[in-house]
């Protein structure tokens, strides 16, 4: 897998990490980098792997333990935090945000980096695992401007009432594919009518990554209470019915077919033809006139 992914380079049958591939997840003190990846692999991936026999002679899938694995899900979600990072700041300072919600949030690696930058920004993070929420509270103990609930995004409300930027980082798993549009309504009730919703997710059936996004795919479907990829075909029909425009589709990690894109909320076109009638009225008049 590594090697698929050039994060190794096999020469002389020995595996050597790839510097130019390898540094982000290695350099930041503090981060989880590659043993967060391996251990995934090794108490997630792989038994699901090997369970596939038995999966397919049943038909009876595995159900997947938040409690147990949600701090290491947490973990390598975190190493995307080196990637993603620059865009989200770069946002925050041109929107000039004033609160941030992390739905998902892990162990609130994003909320701490942009706290680093923005101490007045009001930050909230929200997760379903309470064990999950104890440690970024710990670790974030020093940010006052970072709160965190133990909560399901899905029904989470704000309640100082609504906000400039929401973080919707690798949760669409997560939700059954006929929720997804439901999600989104629910945060367009909750976000300004100028703020943004920042996505970051694998997709499936992109020209990027597609045989990593095929074994994601293959974890998610074999557990019934996770769920497959949203494909990059069904993005304009999913947020569309949340009443969000999708804009700077990019793919952050191409060997992943991770991709980063904002949300915007589509503009009220009742609103819109009273501002057009609005601003032509003092021109009719002293055209009467």
């Amino acid at each position: 897998v590594g090697v698929e992914l050039k994060h190794l380079k096999e020469k002389d049958s020995k595996f050597r990490t790839s510097k130019k591939r390898c540094s982000a997840l290695m350099s930041d003190y503090g981060s989880p980098g590659v043993a967060a990846l391996l251990k995934e692999m090794m108490e997630l991936h792989l038994p699901t792997l090997l369970a596939y026999p038995n999966i397919m002679r049943s038909q009876e899938r595995s159900s997947f333990d938040h409690e147990e694995f949600g701090g290491i899900v947490a973990e390598t979600s975190a190493l995307l935090e080196h990637f993603a990072i620059r865009k989200i700041k770069r946002k925050v300072r041109e929107q000039k945000i004033e609160t941030i919600v992390d739905l998902g949030c892990g162990h609130g690696g994003y909320l701490r980096k942009l706290a680093d930058h923005f101490p007045d920004i009001n930050m909230i993070g929200v997760d379903i695992n309470e064990k999950v929420i104890e440690s970024a509270r710990l670790q974030s103990k020093d940010y006052p401007n970072i709160r965190f609930e133990v909560g399901d995004f899905e029904e989470w409300e704000p309640e100082e009432g609504k906000v400039d930027m929401i973080l919707l980082h690798n949760i669409f798993h997560y939700i059954h594919p006929e929720d997804r549009s439901r999600l989104l309504e629910k945060i367009n009730e909750n976000l300004k009518g100028d703020g943004v919703v920042s996505v970051i997710t694998p997709l499936s059936g992109t020209e990027h990554g597609k045989a990593f996004s095929s074994a994601f795919n293959s974890f998610f479907v074999a557990h019934s209470n996770l769920y497959a990829l949203p494909k990059q075909s069904d993005l304009d029909t999913i947020f569309a019915k949340g009443d969000f425009d999708i804009f700077d589709l990019d793919p952050i990690i191409k060997e992943g077919s991770w991709f980063t894109f904002w949300l915007s909320p589509k503009a009220d076109e009742k609103t819109d033809a009273n501002q057009e009638e609005e601003r032509e009225s003092p021109v009719q008049s002293v055209s009467s006139n």
